[in-house]
């Protein structure tokens, strides 16, 4: 499920913390580390569980007018339409997954007020005007309808962002990739009428890499930096931000620690990261400085890849 482009970008957030304050407490760093990608899991559900939690807010609507004195018949009908939909239909009977996010307290329900606010984006959405004017909507029609939803109404909310970020920190990070998570498995997980709970990791190798890859910059990070300032001829040190030096760090421990990764691939993730969570001109310090250092290593020996990690070469 996680990615190693997020991985890197926890670890990278995680190590500006520890560094920026000169915590060494390399166990609390990795521990941290792993919750925050058990966190990005917590999202996918909660993203998950969005559907029914839409459908509670129309169900509450319909209530509301089934109360007035003159209730709309009309209205009365279109939000119910809403609240049956097939996707909700599916998520709610899914008590493998329901009891899952139970045990764990993933939920909407203090997250209402964006909830609302979400639900009342939507039905001013031409698509949404379509389906509950539909005769008898089919799973086809909500899979359609809550593609849009995920698609064009959470990000850029800033209701729903802030709200998610203020629940976890790491969260501001995590919604684009999520969000794109679920999209990607919502379709299957309804026609085949069980939502996923993806596995943390893909194989093994992606779970040694979220492991070790804190630790390898945390334990050898004054080598690392003085290793690194002995190269920089067109960079002055004291002008070096700290986001740069630990970005080519973090470079050359991956290098160094894991044979089976290409060099390329190490470089183009991390001048990658770069620009957006450093300076303007990050992008030319790391791309140069990681491109001379991990060539000089390779060719020293001091890294060493396996097959797998020589494909594609370094230039």
């Amino acid at each position: 499920m996680i990615s190693r482009t997020l991985i890197r970008v926890k670890a990278f957030k995680e190590l500006y913390s520890r560094i920026s304050t000169d915590s060494t407490a390399v166990e609390s760093a990795e521990k941290e580390m792993m919750a925050s990608l058990e966190k990005t899991r917590d999202l996918y559900c909660l993203l998950s569980l969005l559907p029914s939690a839409l459908s509670l807010v129309a169900l509450d609507k319909v209530n509301a007018q089934k109360s007035k004195y003159r209730p709309d018949a009309e209205k009365i009908e279109q939000l119910e339409k809403f609240v049956s939909n097939a996707v909700t239909v599916t998520v709610n009977s899914d008590s493998k997954f329901v009891n899952y996010c139970n045990n764990k307290g993933i939920s909407w329900s203090n997250l209402e007020i964006p909830v609302i606010g979400l639900f009342a984006n939507i039905e001013k959405r031409e698509y949404y005007k379509k389906f509950v004017t539909l005769t008898a909507p089919s799973q086809k029609d909500a899979l359609n309808l809550f593609e849009k939803i995920y698609k064009e109404e959470i990000e850029g909310y800033s209701v729903m962002e802030d709200a998610l970020e203020e629940s976890c920190i790491w969260w501001g990070d995590d919604l684009g990739y999520c969000l794109g998570l679920v999209l990607q498995k919502f379709r299957h997980n309804v026609k085949s009428k069980e939502i996923e709970i993806p596995e943390l990791f893909a194989d093994k190798e992606d779970e040694e890499f979220a492991k070790k890859l804190v630790g390898s910059v945390m334990v050898n990070y004054d080598d690392l930096t003085e290793m690194i300032s002995e190269k920089m001829k067109n960079w002055e040190m004291s002008r070096t931000v700290l986001s740069d030096m630990l970005l080519v760090a973090m470079g050359v421990a991956e290098a160094k620690t894991f044979p089976s990764i290409p060099l390329k691939v190490t470089i183009d993730e991390y001048v990658e990261l770069s620009k957006h969570y450093s300076t303007p001109r990050s992008y030319a310090f790391v791309n140069g400085l990681l491109n001379k250092l991990l060539k000089e290593m390779y060719v020293s020996g001091e890294i060493v890849k396996n097959p797998k990690g020589m494909i594609g070469g370094i230039d």
